[in-house]
């Protein structure tokens, strides 16, 4: 069966599906609740007897496909599809357990539609069992199917990653009923021992409400997280590789961390601002962050705890690696943002009380401005201390952190604030100059202080930001000139020999300082043995190598008719790590490789050595498609136009 057509049959087999199952639970809630109105009847019933065929026949022509062929059982698509109906399921079958077990304890949803809250306990239930009964059904027969596809072709790649989405998706889901439910339960009793007027917060907390999601949330999220155990757990190695994993754990993480630091942030200010400011007004309500700050703190800590078994557990693949990094960096920017923000407030702060007295307001800042420098400091220090132990190894683990985009755009993200900051306040000092030369009045000392200040701190920004960067590179040096050093490249051609001798060319025009040997392998090499090439010679040189380059051929003995199966055994043999070139030849196809042209395969194998050269994993190199080059132009231009705009309101300024 061909994508478009799996595309077509699962899309008709999801509309029709829940058309049906939707009228089913609505025509039953009619006819037993609501009295049975003869035009939603009448609806109800038509939706069933046109959709239900349609599902059928689509999805009998689908399961007909996967009783022809094992390999249509395990596709993507229909793990996606079946993977998506128990979502599509679960969800409604959440909302009503939920509304069911609230009704139960006899509370009523404000948000609920009227025709809803006006019914009695007694209709209220058979409302939510009808539609908990058709769901779970439909859910089991669906689950069934899964488990049957899944004993006869197990989750592997792509399927394997769209049922991690769905087990983390939910469990993700019941544990944020959780944590929403202990927040709200800690205000509630916080409220209930103390005074029940809230200041300067609305904090009604509705008792029935809370204890509902932890009914339904504590389940939900122990059946998914206990799942996602299981899997991490198990004997496969792609589950403790899962990227996945690691993201939804470093995202709880965050998500806690940024919470408790933001609300703890709060809480200072306001400490700050009760010492600074004497006139008796109110804070705050602690009653308001303090629940914010336990209940995310919980989630914090036992992720944390987590994935700090998981590595212990499993160790860490690059792309989790990458996900570590990302978490890091997001957490360190978000601190270092934070403490600039505090710097240039107090700044601010203190250079407006030299023109006037430092009031009230002033010093309500000047809380928030302390408590941000703070609440900010520790935030950056600790994430970016644990980032820079990692780049400054000499290994392969330190090499592939240096190298890292996310490391590179939050050093450039950082330097380019700085560079903009100054530029904005360089051009704001020479422009109240040369207005005051030019019979405007003189600024004033905020004027000039806040420009000077912010590019001063902007200086040590970018300074900061810049030698990292260079260290960087002078990592990266380092390890270049000791690959080179030790990287011994033999350039292998067979024939004529005009792929190696361009080749060598281009190497030595962009890697000047490389060692190179080529080495042309004429036809008649395979043929006679005083071809006058010294076979034993070529074969040192192949034994000593660090690097061997040249068409597949070489690897195959009488290979393009000038392979002897000495050269063949010798390329075999050699450590040295192989760059094969694709040539085509005559009755040999490459899966997945595409027909490039000699300039094409030179470009692509010195890019190739300059990947090996850097300590990095050889990855192909794509030429952008026109799509890709209409997109980057478009992009340009919009950006092109933001700044022209801003650049323009501010000299009309």
């Amino acid at each position: 069966m061909s994508n478009v057509q799996r595309w077509y049959i699962y899309i008709v087999c999801a509309i029709s599906l829940q058309g049906v199952t939707w009228a089913v639970i609505e025509l039953l809630r009619n006819l037993i609740v609501f009295g049975g109105n003869q035009a939603a009847v009448a609806f109800q019933i038509a939706v069933i007897i046109i959709g239900l065929p349609v599902f059928l026949v689509h999805w009998l022509r689908g399961r007909w496909f996967v009783a022809k062929s094992l390999e249509e059982q395990g596709t993507t698509l229909r793990r996606f599809y079946l993977y998506a109906t128990l979502a599509a399921f679960l969800e409604p079958f959440i909302a009503n357990a939920f509304d069911l077990i609230r009704r139960l304890l006899g509370g009523v949803f404000k948000y609920q539609s009227q025709r809803y809250n006006d019914l009695p306990f007694g209709d209220a239930v058979p409302f939510h069992l009808i539609a908990l009964i058709v769901l779970a059904i439909l859910w089991y027969y669906h689950q069934r199917i899964i488990a049957d596809d899944s004993r006869i072709v197990p989750d592997t790649g792509s399927s394997a990653t769209v049922r991690r989405l769905y087990v983390l998706g939910f469990s993700a889901a019941g544990l944020s009923m959780i944590v929403t439910a202990i927040i709200h339960l800690i205000r509630w009793i916080m409220l209930e021992l103390g005074s029940r007027e809230a200041i300067g917060y609305e904090m009604e907390v509705v008792l029935i409400d809370e204890i509902a999601w932890l009914v339904v949330g504590v389940p939900l999220w122990l059946i998914f997280w206990s799942w996602a155990q299981r899997l991490f757990y198990g004997p496969k190695e792609e589950e403790h590789n899962s990227a996945l994993r690691k993201l939804y754990l470093y995202g709880a993480v965050l998500l806690g961390a940024l919470d408790v630091v933001g609300n703890t942030t709060g809480i200072l200010a306001s400490l700050i601002r009760r010492l600074l400011v004497e006139t008796g007004e109110p804070g705050g309500d602690i009653r308001q962050p303090l629940p914010i700050i336990i209940g995310m703190g919980m989630l914090w800590i036992y992720h944390a705890l987590v994935l700090r078994k998981d590595t212990k557990q499993a160790g860490e693949a690059p792309r989790q690696a990458g996900v570590r990094r990302i978490y890091l960096y997001l957490i360190a920017g978000v601190g270092f943002a934070a403490l600039l923000v505090g710097l240039c407030g107090e700044i601010s702060v203190i250079l407006r009380a030299l023109d006037k007295s430092f009031g009230v307001s002033l010093r309500g800042e000047f809380g928030w401005f302390t408590a941000a420098i703070i609440a900010g400091l520790p935030v950056w220090i600790i994430p970016w201390r644990q980032a820079q132990a990692v780049v400054t190894a000499e290994d392969t683990i330190g090499a592939d952190a240096r190298r890292s985009v996310v490391r590179r755009i939050y050093l450039y993200f950082f330097l380019f604030i700085a560079t903009m900051t100054v530029l904005a306040s360089a051009v704001y000092i020479v422009y109240r100059i040369l207005s005051m030369v030019l019979g405007e009045e003189p600024p004033t000392l905020t004027e000039l202080g806040h420009a000077i200040s912010f590019s001063i701190i902007a200086i040590a920004v970018g300074l900061y930001h810049l030698r990292i960067l260079r260290t960087d590179g002078s990592f990266s040096k380092r390890e270049k000139a000791g690959l080179l050093e030790a990287l011994h490249i033999v350039v292998l051609d067979v024939g004529e020999g005009h792929f190696g001798r361009q080749l060598v060319e281009q190497l030595k025009r962009e890697i000047p300082d490389v060692s190179l040997d080529p080495v042309i392998l004429a036809s008649k090499t395979a043929e006679t043995e005083d071809s006058g090439i010294d076979q034993d010679a070529i074969t040192n040189q192949l034994a000593s190598a660090g690097l061997i380059i040249g068409p597949w051929a070489i690897a195959i003995p009488g290979g393009n008719g000038a392979v002897s199966p000495q050269i063949a055994q010798a390329v075999l043999s050699s450590p040295a790590r192989k760059l094969l070139v694709p040539f085509y030849s005559e009755g040999w196809d490459w899966v997945g490789v595409d027909r490039w042209d000699t300039e094409a395969f030179l470009r692509k194998t010195v890019h190739a050595v300059k990947q090996v050269l850097a300590g990095e994993e050889v990855k192909a190199h794509h030429p952008m498609g026109a799509g890709a080059i209409i997109g980057i132009i478009i992009a340009v231009l919009i950006v092109l136009g933001v700044l022209i705009s801003a650049v323009s309101r501010f000299f009309a300024y």
